[in-house]
């Protein structure tokens, strides 16, 4: 997917490829855009200062460097599977004994429907540069550390398991999560950590799942954009039918972002997989070459 945003009124434009990477942005009005790349397998890309006039067709030319290098079984196919609607059942969503959607299931990837436009603070945008001259050498994972709610369910299959107080989100490559939903409040005194404490209320049949207490480690891409311990993220989940799920995502932060960033995702039920077992630091031979610049 490819952004255009329009530098003087901040109007965002998406553009998705067709099968011979041809990306195209029809009726954009006149004015001066940033166009940028949100996607997986890919470094960041921005390109500024391009002058569309009215009337008028403009070619651009991208490059897009692929950070995997294509490497077997970890390179384009595989964010190509992510990113690719799976089929799955349009049977009734099950429901608990209390009447509320049962969100419980295993799921593929979460697949992004609309990115959103994260409008960052000056020191947050120079993280970002400077995360990716250095090709990203300081990406947690590449130490084993973890990935956080926003990136984790992006990269792997995750389970849900609910009960009528616990939501346990179970991640294949990350930590085990919990949302508490038996009408506790944030604890006053939390010590910051890379999932944080979630909470969540029924809002008719979307469970909206309020997460604070970050610590600023985690990333929420491959490009790097940072967070404070101020973050505050709050998820709408609604299960659209058995095999169809919606996520979104609002992330508040404003010491980072100027305004809400707002990131729409989709995922379908994987009835025929189940978490694996993984373990990062076994066999674990890519750190020394994680060299950057």
């Amino acid at each position: 997917m490819i952004q255009a945003t329009n530098q003087e009124t901040k109007a965002v434009y998406n553009a998705t490829t067709s099968a011979a990477g041809v990306y195209a942005l029809a009726q954009l009005p006149a004015g001066t855009y940033q166009l940028s790349n949100a996607m997986l397998g890919f470094m960041p890309f921005v390109q500024r200062n391009v002058k569309v006039a009215a009337a008028e067709s403009l070619q651009v030319n991208l490059h897009l460097q692929d950070i995997q290098l294509n490497t077997l079984g970890d390179g384009r196919e595989f964010f190509v599977f992510a990113d690719t609607p799976h089929p799955a059942s349009t049977g009734p969503a099950p429901r608990m004994p209390d009447g509320k959607p049962d969100l419980s299931g295993m799921w593929y990837q979460q697949r992004t429907v609309d990115p959103g436009k994260p409008e960052m603070k000056a020191w947050a945008e120079a993280i970002v540069k400077e995360r990716a001259e250095n090709h990203a050498r300081d990406f947690p994972q590449s130490r084993c550390q973890p990935l956080g709610i926003i990136l984790a369910p992006k990269l792997l299959p995750w389970k849900t398991v609910q009960t009528p107080t616990l939501l346990v989100i179970i991640s294949e490559i990350d930590l085990t999560r919990q949302v508490f939903l038996d009408g506790r409040s944030h604890p006053k005194d939390w010590n910051p950590t890379w999932l944080g404490h979630s909470i969540g209320h029924w809002d008719g049949d979307t469970l909206v799942v309020d997460t604070t207490g970050f610590n600023d480690k985690a990333w929420f891409d491959g490009g790097g954009i940072p967070h404070t311990e101020k973050m505050h993220i709050t998820e709408r989940f609604r299960r659209l039918d058995l095999g169809h799920l919606d996520i979104e995502f609002t992330i508040e932060g404003p010491d980072t972002f100027i305004k809400p960033w707002v990131i729409k995702r989709a995922a379908e039920l994987a009835p025929n997989d189940e978490i694996q077992e993984y373990v990062c630091t076994e066999n674990e031979r890519d750190r020394e070459h994680m060299v950057g610049k």
